[in-house]
C-alpha cells in the first residue's frame, strides 16, 4: 500500500483527504516525524489554513502581525518540503500543497495571508523546476478560503461572474479532497508545477 504523509491531517479537510486517499488504497499518515512512518510515496501540505485569518486594515498591519500571517505559513512549507525531499526523491514521488485562492485573487483585510498563499504557490513551482529531475511531481490545489477554514470571514467576490458550478461547489470540502487525491494517482504523472482551482469555477486562472 502506498503511504502519504498529510500535514494538518486532523483538520476538517485533512480528514476528508485521508478518506479519499483510503479509497485509492493510499494510507494517510499524520506529520509526526518522517522516520517513524517508513517509506513515504507522497506528501500533502494542508496548513495552516484551517484557522481563519483575522481581517484588518493594511495600514494597521504591524511587523509582528505580518510575521505571524505571512512568514509562518511560508517557512512551515519550506521546512516540510526540506524534510520530505529525502523521502520522495525517486520517480513517482508526489507533493500536493493546498492554498486558498485569496493568494491568486487578493483579499481585502487579508493582505498578509493572501501574500503567504501566493508565496507558497510560487515556492512549489520553483521546487517543481528543481525536483523534476528526481522524479518528484509538485502541484497546488487552490480552494476558496471558506472550504479550508470553517468560520472564515465572508469576503466580497472578486469574480466577474457567479461560480460556474453554483455556490455550493465553492465550499465543498469533499470535492477539494478528491482533487488532492486525483493528483496522487498514476494518471497525474505528467502534471507538475500546476495550480488546479477547486472552487466551483469561481477563479478561472489562465
Amino acid at each position: 500500500m502506498s503511504v502519504a504523509v498529510v500535514e494538518h491531517a486532523s483538520s476538517p479537510l485533512g480528514e476528508e483527504v485521508a478518506a479519499r486517499l483510503g479509497e485509492l488504497g493510499i494510507r494517510a499518515e499524520p506529520l509526526t516525524g518522517w522516520d517513524a512512518v517508513g517509506v513515504v510515496d507522497a506528501y500533502v501540505h494542508l496548513g495552516p489554513w484551517e484557522a481563519p485569518p483575522r481581517p484588518g486594515p493594511l495600514v494597521e498591519l504591524d511587523d509582528h502581525a505580518f510575521g505571524e500571517a505571512f512568514e509562518r505559513p511560508v517557512l512551515e512549507l519550506l521546512w516540510s518540503l526540506r524534510a520530505a525531499y529525502a523521502h520522495l526523491r525517486r520517480p513517482g514521488g508526489r507533493v500536493v500543497v493546498v492554498v486558498p485562492t485569496i493568494g491568486m485573487a487578493g483579499a481585502p483585510g487579508l493582505a498578509a495571508s493572501a501574500a503567504a498563499a501566493e508565496a507558497q504557490r510560487l515556492l512549489v513551482k520553483s521546487a517543481a523546476r528543481q525536483w523534476g529531475a528526481e522524479g518528484i511531481t509538485m502541484n497546488v490545489v487552490a480552494a476558496d478560503l471558506a472550504a479550508l477554514a470553517p468560520g472564515a470571514p465572508g469576503l466580497p467576490s472578486v469574480s466577474l461572474s457567479a461560480p460556474a458550478l453554483g455556490s455550493a461547489a465553492v465550499t465543498d470540502r469533499a470535492a477539494v479532497a478528491r482533487v488532492v487525491a486525483m493528483l496522487l494517482e498514476d494518471g497525474a504523472a505528467a502534471l507538475t508545477g500546476v495550480t488546479v482551482s477547486a472552487d466551483g469555477g469561481t477563479w478561472m486562472a489562465p
